[in-house]
């Protein structure tokens, strides 16, 4: 007699799939770019590229796939073009994204027809919508299902650059909170002398320079892709004045959060990189 196995709990952890699409860029040269909120994939099928994000030095091309999650800051150089990769975007807050030091996975041959047949079945408005969301929904489970099961988690080294990054991970956690240097050193259990050094050593920046292009970065996706109202999302990011948020928000991006929502830049655009890029 077979033992009763316990029900299979359904609820999907993917909350909403936002975007497939397939990118290509013709030009080589140097990029500045913010991932989608959320979890975002790229699928690199053509070119290379060397790139920097998040604490993280990349160079990557065909056959890897690369994990960005909750609008990280991207700079880099496409060293060989074009370079052409499948990009998807999916909310699923219980899916912690891959150890930082583990986002660039090698893709084999079923992860890339995954995500080409993603690509077609989303772009296939014929579908009855049901059958559509159910087929790209499996699609996508199946991708995330291979991907995770590659990932070797290892402990990160204790430099003080990853230091930071570890600090930095749970800053971004908690964005809505008035956090001030003296709070920055109560959390991180760190003198003041060393957070600074580990910040400098990660960003090039200091703490509360990099806290503020954090929130910024934060708030300029809730901007584009949400339609919270923009007082809220000052909040969010732990502005208590509105306008002091529209003054620092401009100065950053060059519009106001009104006008940034009014005319969002396409995903498919790189920004140039800014004066402070060169690191």
């Amino acid at each position: 007699m077979s033992a009763t196995l316990p029900p299979i709990e359904l609820a999907s952890p993917v909350e909403r799939l936002s975007l497939v699409d397939e990118v290509e860029r013709v030009q080589t040269g140097a990029f500045q770019s913010h991932s989608l909120p959320g979890h975002l994939l790229h699928i690199v099928t053509a070119g290379a590229v060397s790139q920097w994000s998040e604490g993280r030095p990349e160079i990557f091309g065909p056959g890897c796939v690369v994990w960005y999650h909750d609008n990280e800051l991207v700079r880099g150089r496409i060293v060989r073009a074009p370079w052409r990769f499948l990009t998807i975007n999916f909310h699923a807050p219980s899916i912690p994204p891959p150890p930082d030091d583990h986002r660039v996975l090698r893709a084999n041959t079923t992860t890339v027809r995954l995500g080409q047949e993603l690509l077609t079945i989303w772009r296939d408005c014929a579908l009855a919508p049901l059958d559509r969301q159910l087929r790209c929904h499996g699609l996508l489970c199946e991708l995330l299902r291979q991907l995770l099961a590659c990932v070797d988690v290892r402990v990160a080294p204790t430099a003080p650059a990853q230091v930071w990054w570890r600090i930095e991970k749970r800053l971004r956690a908690r964005l809505e909170e008035p956090l001030r240097l003296d709070t920055l050193r109560r959390l991180s259990g760190l003198s003041v002398r060393s957070l600074i050094r580990a910040c400098k050593a990660a960003t090039g920046e200091p703490p509360m320079k990099r806290l503020r292009e954090i929130r910024l970065s934060f708030a300029r996706g809730l901007v584009q892709h949400s339609d919270l109202p923009l007082t809220e999302v000052a909040f969010r990011v732990g502005y208590a004045r509105p306008q002091e948020f529209s003054r620092d928000y401009r100065r950053r991006f060059g519009r106001a959060p009104r006008d940034d929502r009014r005319q969002p830049p396409s995903y498919r655009e790189l920004e140039r990189p800014g004066p402070s890029a060169g690191r």
